[in-house]
């Protein structure tokens, strides 16, 4: 059967009717019952009867007494006159009590304190809960014999025993398999797995569409099959029996010809090579992060040589090119000195301001050198020593006479 919605006011509405009918009911046999009746006739006598005698201690009986007597010395007119003074003043003070408001409301408190009393002593024995299921049920059926009669059709037929079908604001649910004659989708459909069990139009612009995308798709992985298996089967045709290279064509020439490649192949990746008999680069070339030949420079350890030929090792930097013209340069372009030497050691310095030290000079035939005495070697003859410690002698020099012989030379007076 299908999910039917209960309006909760109207269940709301169905309880109070109910409780509301059910009191009513109950008060109505409480005033009936002659006992209940008697109980609250007499609730009300005792109070009456308890609030008069508390207004009657105010009265001072005493003193109409004496002022009836005043009036009067007969003992029976006395009597007679003191029991109608009595009467009359009972029967005012009660007049003047029933129009007593305060009074009036105790007497109106005690008797709804006594009907509430016994209302709810009644109540107490009724089972509420039992009404009140009893009356919703009742409605409730009445509700779904209206609803059955008001929703019914010849058209649906519900066998279902739990929930099968949900219509929501946005969405309608089918818990099971939809079995339809026709089914025809005005905007869009989505489906995760669909079996087709029959023809299918093919006169329509989804199916070519999708028969185009098949065909590009198979067209597609069967040239990437083809192409994998032809690679394959020429790799096995080259390990198993060889090739000829001759054969192979690039860019409508041999690949390899009397060992040369063909000259449309611009570009390798090439890691290792043999001896070569000679090398032609016309751009630049980057040997191991050390050499760099750009146009008509070379440059060591740097990329940018600042002439013919730069060496730099670490902060030293040692140009070879042209220092004007005709005329050549070796040096340092920056404030460092400059060193000649052998074995590393230098013997030729030229320090940044421009000072050249020679710790050796020969020319010709000749050294010339500096001691602080008669040199003690044999030197060549005209060898020079320069005194380099100067005294009153005036000896400046020594010239060789061969051998171990020296001449001193003296500035003249």
């Amino acid at each position: 059967m299908a999910e039917i919605a209960i309006d909760a006011a109207r269940v709301q509405q169905l309880i109070e009717q109910a409780v509301k009918e059910n009191i009513l009911s109950t008060l109505e046999a409480m005033v009936q019952d002659a006992n209940w009746l008697a109980k609250i006739e007499t609730m009300i006598n005792q109070t009456a009867t308890e609030k008069t005698l508390d207004k009657l201690t105010t009265i001072d009986i005493p003193a109409i007494v004496s002022k009836q007597i005043d009036t009067t010395f007969d003992k029976s007119e006395i009597q007679q006159t003191i029991i109608v003074g009595v009467q009359k003043e009972i029967k005012t003070a009660i007049t003047n009590i029933s129009q007593d408001p305060t009074w009036l409301g105790k007497i109106e408190q005690v008797i709804n304190q006594s009907v509430a009393y016994q209302t709810l002593a009644q109540l107490g024995s009724i089972d509420i809960n039992t009404i009140i299921k009893d009356r919703v049920d009742e409605n409730m059926d009445k509700f779904h014999s209206k609803m059955r009669e008001d929703f019914s059709s010849v058209g649906i037929n519900d066998q279902a025993t739990k929930t099968q079908l949900t219509i929501m604001d946005q969405d309608t649910v089918f818990e099971n398999t939809l079995v339809t004659n026709d089914l025809e989708v005005a905007n869009g459909a989505i489906i995760n797995n669909l079996v087709v069990k029959g023809s299918i139009n093919t006169d329509n612009l989804a199916w070519n569409d999708l028969s185009s995308s098949i065909q590009e798709k198979t067209l597609k992985q069967f040239n990437s099959t083809l192409r994998n298996q032809l690679i394959k089967d020429v790799a096995d045709q080259i390990t198993t029996s060889g090739i000829e290279i001759e054969q192979i064509k690039f860019g409508g020439e041999s690949l390899v010809s009397d060992g040369h490649l063909a000259s449309n192949i611009t570009q390798t990746n090439i890691q290792r090579l043999g001896t070569l008999n000679s090398l032609q680069v016309s751009g630049p070339v980057n040997l191991n992060e050390t050499v760099r030949v750009n146009t008509k420079r070379m440059g060591i350890n740097t990329e940018e040589p600042e002439m013919a030929l730069s060496v730099w090792d670490e902060e030293v930097a040692i140009n070879v090119g042209k220092h004007k013209e005709k005329t050549g340069y070796i040096g340092t372009s920056r404030p460092q000195a400059l060193a000649f030497g052998t074995n590393r050691n230098a013997h030729i310095e030229i320090t940044v301001d421009g000072l050249t030290q020679i710790k050796k000079l020969q020319v010709g035939v000749h050294r010339i050198s500096h001691d602080i005495q008669v040199p003690g070697y044999a030197g060549t003859k005209g060898d020079i020593v320069f005194n380099s410690n100067l005294t009153n002698d005036r000896v400046f020099a020594w010239v060789c006479l061969g051998g171990y012989k020296w001449q001193p030379l003296k500035a003249a007076e």
